[in-house]
Formats: structure tokens, C-alpha cells, sequence
């Protein structure tokens, strides 16, 4: 078998003892290039924050990384995830790939405290680097991206920005000493066509 670069990939070794007692926070981490490729360039993220009956609130965003901190940004009165976070700061986020095939699944784990803050200046920059992230059929048409600005950044808005505490990460083609250099996205179609393929 080979991969993308078209070069041989080592075979699937599938141990039960190690998958079962391995240490995911550090036994299989990530190589730097991948991790810098799926945290900078996956879709979203799910982001996990405590509200005040002391639930854990996991919510998909859209986010960007600026100055290097992972950033979102959110709505005040009308969305509770910027109050609780002001109120207990504790967070978390996960990020990852939607690999299908075993090589190609790998994860991004921070848990760290949130910043919330609603500078004009910065919100600013954050706003314009999701817009330009999440609707590239914007780009060339100027009065619709000067419109969608208009719609993000109202006076609600606040960002909030993850200080990690912790990374983990892990890259499951090394759990199975079958690792393949790289990210992969968009892979999940392939789970809907192997399921129209399948007998009914």
C-alpha cells in the first residue's frame, strides 16, 4: 500500500494490550508539521465550557489562529457560553480531522482558561479572519463582504481566546505503527458511499 506521496506505508499492527493501556496525552503525539497543518487549517472545533448549573457545554465553532492563541468569537445577552466563561474561565477544545482511513486520524486536545474581551480593534481583525477563513465565495465581491462584516461584528460581539494549560495530541496511525505523514480533510463522503453501497 502507499500513500499520497505514493511512497509504501508499513502494515497495520493491531495490538490489544497497548491499545488498551497506551497513555493518549503523550505516547502518540503528533508530528509538528501536522499538528501546525490540522490546528490552522481544520473547519471548526468543539468547544466545552461549564455553565451555572455545572453542566459541561460542548458547542461547535468556527475559529481562527491569530498571534498564535486559538480565538472564536460569540454573541453576548443572546448566547450564555460568554457569560459562563466569564463567570468559571475553565475550558476546553478539541480539534480534528475527519480521516477515514485508520493512517489518517488525528486529534488536538487544549484545556486551558478563556480570555474574553470585546476590543474594537481586535475584534476587528478576528472578524475579518473569519470571514475570509469561512466564506471564500465572498472574496471579489467587495459590498458582500463589507455586508457580512456588518452582520458579524455588531456590538454584542465578543471574542474569546483559548490560553492552553495543556496540549495533547495524539495521531492513531502511530498507535498502530502504521504512521502516515500528513493531514487529511473532507474524507467523510467516503462514509456515505460505502453506506449506499451496502445491501439493505
Amino acid at each position: 500500500m502507499t500513500n499520497e506521496n505514493k511512497t509504501a506505508t508499513p502494515r497495520v499492527v493491531f495490538d490489544p494490550t497497548k491499545l488498551e493501556q497506551l497513555n493518549v496525552s503523550k505516547d502518540y503525539p503528533m508530528e509538528s508539521e501536522d499538528f501546525k497543518r490540522l490546528f490552522t487549517y481544520n473547519a471548526y472545533c468543539e468547544m466545552a465550557h461549564v455553565d451555572k448549573r455545572g453542566y459541561p457545554i460542548v458547542t461547535p465553532m468556527f475559529y481562527v489562529i491569530h498571534d498564535g492563541f486559538l480565538q472564536m468569537s460569540s454573541i453576548q445577552k443572546y448566547r450564555h457560553k460568554v457569560h459562563h466563561l466569564i463567570e468559571n474561565p475553565k475550558i476546553s477544545v478539541s480539534i480534528h480531522n475527519d480521516g477515514c482511513n485508520l493512517r489518517h486520524q488525528k486529534a488536538i486536545l487544549m484545556i486551558g482558561q478563556a480570555e474574553v474581551y470585546t476590543d474594537d480593534a481586535l475584534m476587528r481583525e478576528i472578524h475579518w479572519a473569519i470571514i475570509d477563513k469561512y466564506w471564500e465565495e465572498l472574496k471579489g465581491d467587495e459590498a458582500q463582504r463589507q455586508a457580512a462584516f456588518a452582520a458579524v461584528h455588531t456590538p454584542l460581539r465578543a471574542i474569546i481566546k483559548v490560553h492552553p494549560e495543556k496540549i495533547m495530541t495524539w495521531d492513531f496511525g502511530k498507535m498502530v505503527q502504521a504512521y502516515d505523514p500528513g493531514v487529511w480533510f473532507g474524507e467523510s463522503h467516503k462514509l456515505e458511499m460505502q453506506s449506499m453501497t451496502r445491501p439493505i
